[in-house]
């Protein structure tokens, strides 16, 4: 009985550390999608600052976009499993949204690994 009862917790908080995992990648993501106007602005207003860096501003307001772009899958992904491994619902989707959280976040997502691997009894389909 007393093994029942000591797992009880690990699923609440694998889906707080997916949340709080994708809440960083989100913030993460913004702050990727502000930097690239920055970017572009220096390299649309000041292209002879120094010389040969405007291409070099240019390319890095791009990747910034690319990059905030493709980190926004992960965090909708451990959002979505953090919100089903709190209800204690659809293991998959909450070890989805763990691994994700992993992507975005290595020592919340390997915690949140963790906790939800060793959990699956508590979760029902």
């Amino acid at each position: 009985m007393a093994n029942d009862n000591s797992s009880r917790w690990m699923p609440t908080a694998s889906g707080v550390l997916n949340i709080i995992s994708s809440i960083l990648g989100f913030f993460t993501s913004l702050i990727l999608f502000i930097t690239a106007p920055v970017f572009s602005y220096v390299y649309n207003n000041y292209p002879e600052s120094i010389e040969g860096t405007s291409e070099a501003l240019s390319l890095v307001a791009t990747i910034c976009v690319i990059v905030g772009i493709v980190l926004v899958i992960p965090c909708v992904v451990s959002l979505i499993g953090g919100i089903f491994a709190i209800k204690r619902k659809r293991w998959g989707w909450a070890l989805a949204g763990s691994i994700c959280s992993a992507l975005v976040s290595n020592v919340f997502g390997i915690v949140a690994i963790v906790f939800v691997a060793m959990s699956k009894k508590e979760f029902t389909s």
